[in-house]
């Protein structure tokens, strides 16, 4: 049976709960339902342990962080289907499966109150969810969007970052729950790779004096960095050496999100690629010396991207299946997420995995031709197999 080896010290395995997202309290419970005690089932028989990868619009979040009947309902759910709560993804503020999404769900970014008080919200209710001991991370996005001419004004969404790590410590001190908020960085964001999460975390918060009024303690256990796979590979980032290099320099990485992304390898290709285009979601295209921000300006920019072709893949910031991918002129990342996934394996203290296949709903229909339920079960057996110790 797959998985039917699993090592007590194998990282976590989840999904994440956005590719069911839903905008009420009733509807988390019924996806819990309809969904994820399917998925939870199905790694039960396989021997492994499931948790749960929950992902809330503000709505949600607020209304279990602060009403205990509601609080009680949701444990009741969680119980009856035994199934923990092991991490929240508190990057998309809402309306996440929407018509169009785009660059919306970059809003609000991390200058605003809003995004504090979401951000604040989820911990609360993680914490009135989980267990004393528990450690639950918090993956969020690279500060904000980098739009054209954008200047971000980083003292101020240090200080927000400075702020939520205070709360933390707080939460934790009150609740024995331990949350670490992971900076998630992503191709055309202020944070595009590892390496510049690593940076502005020390510069502008770890510093000795960046500071003053936030201990570096409660900084560096409650601010950390979520590595998703897919973003690296697209901006042509090592997600082993970034991971490896984060630890050697005393940042947490509490959290991997695993999905490859689309690659075409030659310039028959990119016409395949372009079929991808559709209408919800942003799908980042980078080649070597020439970038757009979705496959309709990629399209648009065809010479410049075949002449790209000759130095190196050109890839899309489209999560595909873990387990896809054809030989030849057009596939995806899978060769390096199984490489990747290996290595994490072996980290002394291995972070949580959380597939991260959000796309389902605007994927070709022979991909998606089996229930949800069958087709996450499927992913967290691919990904297992790479991850056993």
């Amino acid at each position: 049976m797959v998985g039917s080896v699993t090592n007590a010290r194998d990282p976590k395995l989840t999904y994440c709960g956005n590719v069911h997202a839903a905008d009420s309290v009733d509807g988390f419970l019924d996806s819990l339902d309809a969904h994820t005690s399917e998925v939870a089932a199905s790694a039960r028989r396989a021997g492994r342990p499931f948790g749960l990868g929950a992902w809330w619009p503000h709505s949600v979040a607020s209304a279990i962080a602060r009403d205990p009947a509601t609080q009680q309902r949701v444990r009741d759910a969680m119980a009856r289907l035994s199934i923990p709560l092991w991490t929240l993804n508190v990057f998309p503020h809402g309306d996440f499966h929407g018509e169009v999404v785009k660059e919306r769900v970059y809003e609000p970014d991390w200058s605003t109150e809003e995004r504090v008080l979401y951000t604040r919200d989820c911990a609360e209710a993680a914490a009135a969810l989980a267990h004393p001991g528990d450690v639950i991370p918090l993956s969020t996005l690279p500060l904000g969007y980098r739009a054209p001419l954008h200047l971000a004004d980083l003292r101020l969404m240090a200080r927000n970052l400075a702020r939520m790590a205070s709360m933390l410590r707080d939460l934790r001190d009150r609740t024995g729950v331990h949350c670490v908020l992971a900076l998630e960085p992503e191709p055309f964001c202020i944070l595009e790779r590892a390496l510049d999460a690593a940076n502005f975390l020390e510069q502008w918060l770890f510093d000795e004096g960046a500071w003053p009024t936030v201990p570096e303690s409660a900084l560096r256990e409650h601010l950390g960095v979520c590595v998703d796979l897919c973003h690296l590979f697209v901006v042509g980032e090592d997600p082993l050496a970034a991971i490896h290099s984060l630890l050697a320099r005393g940042i947490a990485v509490p959290k991997v999100q695993v999905s490859s992304c689309l690659e075409a390898r030659s310039e028959a290709g990119l016409d395949e690629l372009f079929a991808f285009q559709e209408a919800r979601y942003l799908h980042q295209t980078v080649g070597d010396g020439v970038r757009a921000l979705d496959l309709g300006e990629a399209q648009s920019h065809r010479a410049e991207f075949a002449a790209a072709l000759a130095r190196g893949p050109v890839r899309t910031h489209y999560h595909m299946p873990l387990w896809w991918d054809r030989d030849g002129a057009f596939g995806s990342t899978k060769r390096d997420l199984e490489r990747a996934l290996r290595g994490i394996a072996q980290l002394p203290d291995p972070p949580l995995c959380e597939v991260e296949t959000y796309t389902w709903s605007v994927l070709p229909e022979h991909m998606r031709s089996e229930p949800l339920p069958t087709l996450l079960a499927r992913e967290l057996d691919f990904a297992a197999n790479l991850l056993r110790r």
